[in-house]
């Protein structure tokens, strides 16, 4: 039996959330800088991470998400907002790898080609990221 995905500081990760915006699913590479497991017995972690390609810009997020499944390459969550924010939000928060950015995300895929790099930006996702978003690593 494979481990379950475990959220980890200073990785990247996939990030879809339904509903997205404007009726469509919503998909971004996520650095997660922070999980803290709430410890209500309810499955609630805090996560605080880097959103890059939201439409406002490269921006910082702190939620709390509630496991509804957990699995080795992803797992499902409510998104919990305040008592402000939307309603009935899932977040897949998933490995990460070339497959992925380019099926989800083809605009950083046909803007930055890993191909397009000389070093190890093109076999190793997590550098590959961190060369097309090297701010989100310093906020």
């Amino acid at each position: 039996m494979q481990a379950k995905l475990q959220l980890m500081p200073g990785h990247w990760y996939g990030w879809q959330m339904l509903p997205g915006y404007f009726g469509i699913p919503y998909f971004s590479p996520i650095w997660v800088q922070e999980v803290t497991p709430r410890k209500t017995g309810k499955g609630i972690l805090a996560v605080k991470f880097i959103n890059t390609l939201y439409a406002e810009g490269v921006q910082d997020f702190n939620l709390n998400l509630r496991i509804l499944k957990h699995e080795p390459s992803y797992l499902a969550a409510e998104i919990l907002y305040g008592a402000d924010g939307p309603r009935d939000r899932t977040a897949i928060v998933s490995s990460i790898d070339f497959e992925w950015i380019r099926l989800f995300c083809p605009g950083i895929w046909a803007e930055h080609p890993p191909q397009s790099f000389r070093g190890t930006e093109r076999e190793d996702v997590y550098r590959y990221l961190s060369a097309v978003f090297p701010g989100a690593l310093l906020m």
